[in-house]
Parts: structure tokens; C-alpha cells; sequence
């Protein structure tokens, strides 16, 4: 019988029929070192740069436009600036032909194809912003991952080719790196061992960070994750039991956000583009009038929740809690799309809030048991809700939170098994 094992790529350090040793391979090694660290420093620079252009949008949308309508209209200005972000999103999304691909979807494409690609620069930077914008409840993850992912795959495909051009040319491997860059160079599908391919990610990583500090210093840091106190352990009393209320309402709302999903799928499926993120917009909009924590990913309205929640009442909190989950489903599926995990906090907090206003337990405890269970039950992934939890909870708090992610998965599993 034939053999049918899948044969192994060629290596790059065999492209020129000697290999290069000694000194040669040295100036080969810092050259693509150094190509690896300028293209983390390009990725990172790209995708800060990007979501600066996008807050900075967003300001001037809220910050200029509704502030600048006479009344009447500025009464309900989230009304009118949603429907016009419903508009420019349809139209977007229907000249493009395409809507950005969730976190998801662009983990699974990584995974399966080896790589990412954007098919239109432009129109997907603009798919990304104006959601953001004109007040989408979205997080920025899902448009960021997939830029990130193609800029990557970009320079994982250039730095193969300066490889080759390098390792063919060891007396020159600058200038011949330089020169293979371009696409037109070709890519023979030879590939790094191991070890230098952890090297060459490791230097890109620092490239990322690099780039990415260089953006904040220069325009200033980005609204980032709000960091909770720790809870107080010692300081519990007679009411801590009942903060044990969050754990199955973080499990109910997940509930209410598949049922949510399934709802905006049926009434968008048959949509065209424009229709249906109009019908987003107006949806977002009215429910902005009253419920004004709807709006955006979730980032700056949690931290408003650390100082106002006890003004806002249960009520009021898990109203918006619920229209947020539901409108977030909604934006995802009328080409609005961004990421879930944003909002998802934002709801975990707010009802972890609503329950210590309910019961007066303790407040920490209440939000570390409810936002793990709704984002564990609501992604199925305990362990990547818990690492994007410890981004906001202190060490104190990571046993609590990993439990509440590790029993709200097991109840998603229940339900879909």
C-alpha cells in the first residue's frame, strides 16, 4: 500500500543548498529576530491605532452630534443617533458583500485554514467602527481579533519568505529579507523548526506590547476593564448565604441571551442587510431612552456601576441587565457585530448588584457569583471566562469567580446535553 502519511514541510534553514554555520547563520538569526520584533511592533501600533479611531468616533458621535440637537430631539437623541448608525451599518455591510467575523468564528478559521484573511481593509475597518460608534452594545474583541489574526498571518507569511531569501543569501540577509517581504516573492510553503518558530512569536509578542505601549503614550491609555475590590472574607456576616441567589440568575440570563439569539436569528434570517440593522438601531435607540446603560460594550458603565449602583435600585439594574444581553444578541446578528464578552461583564456586575440590593449581602461576592456564572454559562469556556475575569478581579476573588465560571459551564452543558 502506498504510503499515506502526510508528508513534512521543508524547512527553511535547507532553502540554499548549504546551510549556513557560524557567523553567517548569527547575522541570519538577527535579522529575522529583528523582522519578528518590527512586525509585533506593526500589529500592535495597527490595533491600538484602530480602536483609538474608534473611541474617538464614538466621542464624536456622542460627545458632538447628540449634544448639539435642539430640543425636542435631544430628548431622544439615542433614538435618532442609533437609527442613523443602523442606516450606515446596513449600507456598509450591503456594498462590502460581507459582515466581520465573531471571535468565534475567526478562532475557528485560524485553527482549520492555518491563517486569516480580511477580504477588504476599508470596509471592514468601517464595519468595525461604526458599530461602536453610534452606541452598539458589542465589545470590541471580535473586529480587534480578526485584524490581528490577519495582520499576523500577514507577517507569518512574510517572515517565511525573508527566511528563505535570508538563509539563500546568508552574506547579505538584511537586504534580501527586505526584498522577499512583498508578497510577489512568493511563498514556497517551507516552514521554521520549533525552537526558532517560538523565538521569532516570542520577539513578535514583545514587537505587539512594544507597539502597543507606543500608541498609549502617545494618545493616551484606552478606557480598559474596570478592577474590583477583593472580597473581604473575614468581613462576611449573616447575609453572606444569600449572595448565593447570583449564581442561578447569572445561569437564568445566560438562558435569556440563547433564547435572545435564537429570537434575533429567526427575525433577521430573512432580512436584507439595511433592513435589519435599521430594525437594531431603532430597537437600540428606543431602548436607550430609557434604559441608557444599553448603549456601548460595557467597559465605562461598569465602572460607573462601582460608585452608582446603590442609587440605581434592583429594578433598574436588572432591566438593563436584560435589555443589554438581548440587544447584544440582536447587534451580533443584524451586522452589528462585536464582541460579547464586554457586555457580558457589564450584566454580571449589574446583577450581582441587583442582588445585594435585594438581600444586602455582601456586594463583591454577589458580582463575582454572578458575572462567572453568566459568563461561564453564556461562552461554555470556564477557563478563558476566568483568565478575561482576572483582567478585573483581584487574586482574593479568582477562587469565587472560577467556581461560579466552572458551575455556570457545567449548567450550559447540562441544558444543551
Amino acid at each position: 500500500m502506498p504510503d499515506e502519511r502526510p508528508q513534512a514541510r521543508e524547512r527553511i534553514i535547507d532553502a540554499a543548498g548549504k546551510a549556513p554555520r557560524g557567523v553567517a547563520l548569527l547575522r541570519v538569526s538577527l535579522v529575522l529576530l529583528l523582522w519578528a520584533l518590527l512586525a509585533g511592533v506593526v500589529v500592535g501600533a495597527g490595533c491600538l491605532a484602530t480602536l483609538k479611531v474608534a473611541d474617538l468616533l464614538q466621542a464624536v458621535v456622542w460627545d458632538g452630534l447628540a449634544r448639539a440637537l435642539p430640543q425636542p430631539a435631544a430628548a431622544v437623541a439615542p433614538a435618532l443617533l442609533c437609527t442613523l448608525g443602523g442606516v450606515l451599518v446596513g449600507v456598509a455591510t450591503s456594498r462590502a458583500g460581507f459582515s466581520l467575523d465573531t471571535l468565534d468564528v475567526v478562532v475557528g478559521k485560524c485553527r482549520n485554514e492555518g491563517g486569516y484573511r480580511v477580504g477588504s481593509w476599508p470596509w471592514a475597518l468601517a464595519l468595525f467602527a461604526l458599530p461602536i460608534a453610534f452606541g452598539g452594545a458589542v465589545g470590541p474583541e471580535a473586529g480587534v481579533s480578526g485584524f490581528t489574526a490577519a495582520l499576523g498571518t500577514m507577517a507569518m507569511h512574510g517572515m517565511r519568505r525573508s527566511g528563505v531569501a535570508a538563509v539563500r543569501d546568508a552574506s547579505h540577509p538584511l537586504a534580501a529579507a527586505w526584498r522577499a517581504l512583498s508578497p510577489a516573492a512568493g511563498d514556497e510553503g517551507r516552514r521554521y523548526t520549533r525552537r526558532p518558530r517560538i523565538l521569532l512569536w516570542s520577539m513578535a509578542a514583545v514587537g505587539f506590547v512594544l507597539g502597543a505601549l507606543g500608541i498609549s503614550r502617545l494618545f493616551g491609555p484606552g478606557a480598559g476593564l474596570p478592577r474590583f475590590e477583593g472580597i473581604n472574607y473575614l468581613g462576611l456576616d449573616a447575609s453572606a448565604p444569600w449572595a448565593l441567589l447570583a449564581l442561578p440568575l447569572g445561569w437564568a440570563l445566560a438562558r435569556l441571551a440563547g433564547l435572545a439569539d435564537g429570537l434575533a436569528k429567526r427575525a433577521c434570517g430573512r432580512m436584507g442587510a439595511v433592513p435589519r440593522a435599521v430594525l437594531c438601531g431603532v430597537a437600540l435607540g428606543l431602548a436607550a431612552v430609557a434604559l441608557p446603560g444599553v448603549l456601548f460594550s460595557g467597559q465605562s458603565g461598569t465602572r460607573e456601576l462601582l460608585g452608582a449602583w446603590q442609587g440605581m435600585g434592583a429594578g433598574l439594574l436588572l432591566a438593563t441587565c436584560m435589555a443589554k444581553l438581548a440587544l447584544t444578541q440582536l447587534c451580533v446578528e443584524a451586522g452589528w457585530v462585536g464582541g460579547e464578552f464586554f457586555p457580558l461583564i457589564f450584566c454580571g456586575v449589574a446583577a450581582g448588584y441587583a442582588v445585594a440590593a435585594i438581600t444586602g449581602s455582601d456586594p463583591m461576592l454577589s458580582v463575582a457569583l454572578s458575572t462567572g456564572a453568566l459568563v461561564g454559562a453564556a461562552t461554555g469556556k470556564w477557563l478563558l471566562a476566568t483568565c478575561v475575569l482576572a483582567l478585573c478581579f483581584p487574586p482574593a476573588s479568582l477562587p469565587v469567580v472560577a467556581l461560579a465560571t466552572m458551575l455556570g459551564t457545567r449548567a450550559r452543558g447540562r441544558r444543551h446535553g
